[in-house]
């Protein structure tokens, strides 16, 4: 099961819904509801990501680890972010396997999605996050690339 919405909000928080995005949130196995932590991940990449689009190419992406410390349970987190996509993957290990992570998340939110076996993935997240951008893609600027040099 998945919560849709435009972004997600901290409890307290003032912060609006954003039209330029679409954020997804799979209930967490551990809490049977959305994690907060990982919605303040999943905004805080966000907000970075939209504060470095002026300086950043279109193809920027960054990914890592993290720990959920919000969470009773300080789930680990694998992310990976760019200006088009960023997932949260809850309760992995830095070891596991992206592409299959993908996948998964893909099967989940994805209506396009082929689905995938289980098998395929060795390490299913507790929950998944998800925040896409429906901002139009940024294209380089043709005047910034190198020109090609013929070798011969």
């Amino acid at each position: 099961m998945t919560q849709t919405h435009h972004r997600p909000r901290r409890a307290g928080a003032d912060s609006q819904p954003r039209p330029d995005h679409h954020v997804s949130q799979s209930i967490c196995m551990h809490l049977g509801s959305p994690c907060p932590s990982l919605a303040r991940m999943l905004e805080a990449l966000s907000g970075a990501l939209d504060k470095a689009r002026d300086v950043t190419e279109a193809d920027f992406q960054i990914c890592g680890e993290s720990r959920l410390d919000g969470c009773d349970r300080h789930c680990p987190a694998q992310y990976v972010a760019s200006h088009d996509r960023i997932r949260v993957f809850c309760d992995v290990s830095k070891e596991a396997d992206t592409e299959a992570l993908n996948l998964f998340a893909d099967a989940l939110f994805s209506p396009v999605s082929s689905g995938i076996a289980a098998a395929v993935i060795a390490q299913r997240p507790c929950a998944i996050g998800e925040v896409r951008s429906l901002l139009p893609r940024q294209k380089a600027d043709p005047k910034d690339a190198a020109p090609l040099v013929d070798a011969l």
